[in-house]
């Protein structure tokens, strides 16, 4: 299905009879910037990432984007007498495209000039929107919070983070990237859904102007929860999320990423994506050793010591020999939160702050003190991407 408006089936018909269809395999690249455009493409099938890069494979990239299917790229080449691709597109799996040249085109035109038009005005239509929006547009601070295990009060530091940055008068959005089993509806008193799941298969194009509809709102932050089932997490690709995070980015001064625990590609690229990856972990052996297997694998992808903040979550006094092991493990500014399991657990019945429920007790006090930390250091933003390089050297590495 070609996903531009207006057009009739009759017109897709007519379209689909000039069209050359090309099956490409996984990182195989459909064309290059800099080259003479000979057409342009229609995704049927699979996913296109449109990318700048100077590398000569398909994965040491900065991705501009995502094509998924009924989605079109290199549409410059329809638009001018000459013209050279403005960026490159490789196939992010097995994918099929329509290819339409200008041959193709001037056929079309012949046949029905209303149809013609109808696919020029479409297509003028998604670049006008595309100049529309600012492209050197400042992305939020990111932030990604990471544990090395379940139950160590990520998500609890994520939702708290996140109402702290609002009531300071920051816009925050934040996203639920636990697929299978994320809770941040839970803890913010909201609904099950509308999700991301949902978002990425019934809407077209993933525009903000999309994702603001499946927000929730609380205390000031908009949520995008994750899938309310766990099988509909297959739905969410890193291409869809990938544009999802750039396109929130792109619209609040801070968006907190709640990441699972398990390593794969979604996760790689969230931390990717980040500017603070906060560690949130316990201190008992098992999250220690946890914590450096994890560490271990992320030495791989080689990013500044700066990106890093450990925080120490139920922790004691008693604990002080955990704490230095873990600051061994990972060097970079650890803080800690003190253990209150009544006051943490009536906030999360509540959907309410702790420092609401109970502003005076060292856990409260705590949390409150990590997110005034990250709230006056001023963000530093760095290039998104790279994420593919970076996933490329972990597989190929010793």
């Amino acid at each position: 299905m070609l996903a531009i408006k207006d057009l009739s089936q009759a017109d897709r018909e007519m379209i689909m009879k000039q069209v050359q269809r090309k099956e490409l395999d996984r990182n195989e690249v459909l064309y290059k910037e800099a080259n003479t455009s000979s057409g342009m493409f229609f995704v049927e099938s699979g996913a296109i990432k449109l990318v700048a890069r100077k590398a000569k494979d398909g994965r040491d990239d900065v991705i501009l984007g995502a094509v998924k299917p009924g989605g079109f790229c290199g549409e410059v080449a329809l638009l001018r007498e000459e013209s050279l691709y403005e960026d490159t597109a490789v196939a992010m799996e097995p994918t099929v495209v329509l290819e339409l040249n200008k041959d193709g085109l001037q056929k079309i035109m012949l046949e029905s000039m209303t149809t013609g038009t109808k696919l020029l005005l479409g297509i003028s239509r998604s670049i006008r929107e595309a100049i529309a929006m600012p492209q050197s547009q400042e992305l939020a601070h990111i932030i990604s919070l990471v544990s090395p295990k379940d139950g160590n009060g990520r998500t609890t530091v994520a939702t708290h983070l996140a109402r702290y940055l609002a009531a300071a008068g920051k816009k925050v959005i934040l996203i639920d990237c636990d697929m299978q089993l994320g809770d941040a509806n839970v803890h913010l008193g909201l609904m099950a859904q509308p999700h991301l799941a949902r978002l990425v298969q019934l809407e077209e194009r993933i525009v903000f102007d999309s994702i603001k509809r499946y927000f929730q709102s609380s205390s000031g932050v908009f949520l995008l929860a994750s899938p309310s089932q766990p099988q509909e997490a297959e739905f969410v690709s890193r291409s869809n999320l990938n544009q999802v995070v750039l396109e929130c980015a792109r619209n609040c001064d801070y968006l907190i990423l709640d990441v699972p625990s398990h390593i794969d590609d979604l996760s790689i690229l969230l931390w990717d994506l980040s500017d603070l990856m906060l560690f949130v972990t316990k201190a008992d052996i098992a999250s220690l050793t946890r914590l450096k297997r994890l560490l271990m694998a992320i030495s791989r992808l080689d990013y500044p010591k700066e990106k890093f903040l450990g925080v120490v979550n139920e922790y004691a006094a008693s604990q002080v020999e955990y704490l230095d092991n873990l600051k061994s493990i990972m060097p970079c500014r650890w803080l800690t939160i003190a253990r209150a399991d009544a006051a943490f657990s009536e906030a999360l019945l509540k959907g309410a702050p702790v420092w609401q429920i109970d502003p005076s007790c060292p856990g409260s006090k705590d949390l409150q003190e990590l997110c005034k930390q990250i709230l006056g250091k001023a963000p530093q933003t760095q290039e998104k991407g790279g994420v593919f390089t970076r996933i490329k050297s972990w597989f190929a590495g010793a």
